[in-house]
């Protein structure tokens, strides 16, 4: 600890030169505010806990303003005509083009969150799986997380049975987002969509799924196992990343 003697006395510790009068005896008793402030300017020690100070301040500020402003939205504008924005370019040159008068949409909103759902059909092209017609549907799933980072979490959702009964397969998929998974179901395994491509973007999350529908009522009669009547999805993956990139950009327009 630096003394007030320390701060302002002679090599002798009596008062400075400067401080008498001509007569030899204490112009005053003490220091005026002006000698004290010039003396502790001098201590290189103020100067650092001053720029702490500066700097716990700025990062409080950043704090704050995380707090105040949650995640990064970057740019999305999910409106209720969102899922009427959805192209499926890709998908529905393979799988069939939207059938709108199928469609389904569900919406939630609050302060912290707001959930966007779209159900989509997709018209038949007459597609068969070991002899059953097969038809198709598309679901857009948008989660807009308004206060908190949905990162944490995101990759115990993916594999902690969040899509179904079984464990999943996840795959990373570059060049989407901060980060995306494709989420498959396992050989002879389960799960709500068949194809699942999940993409986290700053504070929102968005999930394209693809199931096929395999028509069991038809007029083919010969045994089946119930394993071989897993559509084929051969290329689809890379239709459903194209579409996800258009996707992402129409909802930002």
């Amino acid at each position: 600890m630096i003394s007030e003697l320390e701060l302002v006395g002679g090599p002798d510790g009596g008062p400075r030169p400067e401080l008498l009068d001509a007569g030899g005896g204490p112009e005053r008793e003490g220091p005026s505010p002006g000698d004290r402030a010039r003396a502790l300017a001098k201590l290189p020690w103020v100067w650092a806990l001053g720029g702490a100070v500066v700097a716990s301040a700025v990062w409080a500020g950043g704090l704050y303003a995380f707090r105040d402003q949650g995640p990064d939205q970057r740019g999305y504008r999910i409106t209720a005509e969102a899922c009427d924005k959805v192209p499926l370019s890709a998908i529905s040159r393979k799988l069939g083009e939207r059938d709108r008068p199928t469609d389904a949409s569900d919406r939630s909103d609050d302060p912290a969150f707001r959930r966007t759902e779209c159900h989509m059909g997709l018209k038949s092209t007459g597609a068969r799986t070991s002899g059953r017609v097969t038809t198709y549907t598309a679901e857009l799933l948008v989660e807009e997380h308004l206060k908190t980072d949905p990162g944490p979490e995101l990759g115990a959702r993916l594999t902690s049975g969040r899509y179904g009964a079984d464990d999943p397969v996840v795959s990373p998929v570059a060049g989407l987002g901060d980060r995306a998974f494709f989420v498959r179901a396992p050989e002879h395994g389960y799960l709500e969509a068949d194809l699942r491509l999940v993409v986290q973007d700053g504070g929102v999350v968005l999930t394209l799924s693809v199931t096929g529908n395999v028509d069991l009522n038809g007029n083919v009669t010969d045994p089946v196992d119930p394993k071989d009547l897993k559509p084929d999805y051969t290329g689809v993956p890379k239709l459903m990343e194209s579409d996800m990139r258009e996707l992402m950009a129409v909802l930002k327009k």
